[in-house]
């Protein structure tokens, strides 16, 4: 342990040193450094369950290790070197102690991986310390304390001194669709309803169905226990009976520079009980002469964004999509500096595509996640327009604010 401690001290420190900002370190150094990262990971382990076949660890080991490429491919490659490896070890009994096979696991997966996927990694640094104007794509804001929940952008307002209201007559998630033209997306040809949820949405009311696709189901269970509930955002229904305990939506404005015109708009999505389902920040960048819709979600100290490509759909409809041919379309994750300065990573692995279309003169839409290419989560939303001069009363103030 002490070895492997010293080695990745060493190998992290000098890597470091000789990095260029911007961009990750080679990947030699990277296997080196998680080699011997799993050395020590593998020594913990043997003291722990010391009666155990190597083979266990290394399988364990190397599956978690393909697990983090976010490929299911690479996961089987990974839990079958630790098999492979953790079986010599058994059968040859050499009495070198876990760290080791562990660490030839990891070793012999990742140099495999780095070959195999070269110039396609699933995660990729933007930069760091840009400016906001250098990183027009993201939507930087951030939650100053562990929870975010529905008063977000409400705690937002009170500490820039912006004009804050809640729920406003007939606003929509952007200003108008007209600022989406460009060249994959042409307003004009939309369906009028398709307009008018996105222009006024809050004379919508929406339904959810999830549909999860059964190999995400306990790994979103486990996410949704430990990060997405203590946090209040980003807690997608799990099972069509949560959904049905009704969600109510609703959104806030603030005003920063004192026009009297909304410059950020929060749609915020919440069970009736309050518990904080989406806090989605939405805007519309225009980055290098193309339109996207950009919707930032408020993480403590960082921001996840989703930037999405507008185009047309199955004639009247509107398709937004993160992986298509656009510079910047794509999910970020950015960790805000106190200075304001981002350092952002794309998540290449994670994809999102929003169909929002007219059937029978119904109103629906499709939102589908997928990671490396394959969906794993489709949200169903049943859309209703209760009129032009109704709208949904405004929601009680939740008991899952913080």
């Amino acid at each position: 342990m002490i070895v492997g401690a010293v080695a990745l001290g060493l190998v992290s420190a000098w890597a470091d040193a000789r990095r260029i900002p911007g961009r990750p370190q080679p990947i030699g150094i990277r296997i080196a450094a998680s080699v011997a990262l799993a050395a020590i990971v593998g020594w913990l382990l043997e003291l722990v369950l010391p009666d155990w076949p190597a083979w266990v660890p290394a399988t364990s080991i190397g599956a978690l290790a393909g697990a983090i490429g976010f490929r299911p491919v690479k996961l089987l490659l990974g839990a079958g070197v630790g098999v492979v490896v953790g079986v010599g070890f058994d059968l040859t009994a050499w009495d070198f102690g876990w760290g080791l096979p562990v660490a030839l696991t990891v070793l012999i997966y990742r140099s495999l991986a780095g070959w195999w996927w070269r110039g396609r990694d699933q995660v990729r640094i933007m930069g760091e310390r840009m400016t906001q104007t250098e990183a027009r794509y993201v939507v930087p804001f951030a939650e100053a304390t562990g929870y975010v929940g529905v008063d977000y952008l409400e705690r937002y307002a009170l500490t820039v001194g912006a004009t804050f209201t809640r729920n406003p007559e007939g606003i929509g998630i952007i200003e108008s669709l007209d600022l989406l033209r460009g060249p994959s997306f042409e307003p004009d040809m939309t369906h009028p309803l398709v307009r008018e949820f996105y222009e006024h949405t809050s004379r919508f009311t929406l339904s959810i169905i999830p549909q999860w696709r059964p190999w995400m189901r306990l790994p979103y269970l486990v996410y949704r226990r430990t990060v997405a509930r203590p946090l209040g955002q980003a807690n997608a229904p799990f099972e069509i009976e949560e959904a049905q305990r009704g969600v109510v939506s609703w959104i806030d404005t603030i005003d920063v520079d004192g026009d009297e015109r909304a410059d950020f708009r929060a749609w915020i999505r919440a069970y009736q009980d309050g518990e904080p389902l989406y806090v989605g920040i939405y805007t519309v960048q225009e980055v290098e002469g193309v339109p996207y819709v950009a919707v930032g979600f408020p993480l403590p100290t960082a921001n996840f964004t989703a930037t999405l490509l507008p185009s047309n759909h199955l004639g009247d409809g509107l398709r937004l999509r993160s992986h298509a041919d656009a510079p910047h379309a794509g999910h970020y994750l950015s960790f805000i500096e106190p200075t304001g300065e981002l350092t952002t990573l794309q998540l290449r692995a994670f994809g999102e595509e929003i169909d929002v279309f007219v059937i029978d003169g119904e109103l629906k839409t499709e939102h589908r996640f997928t990671l490396a290419g394959s969906v794993f989560l489709v949200l169903h939303y049943e859309i209703s327009r209760i009129g032009p001069q109704s709208r949904p009363e405004a929601p009680i103030r939740p008991t899952g604010s913080r």
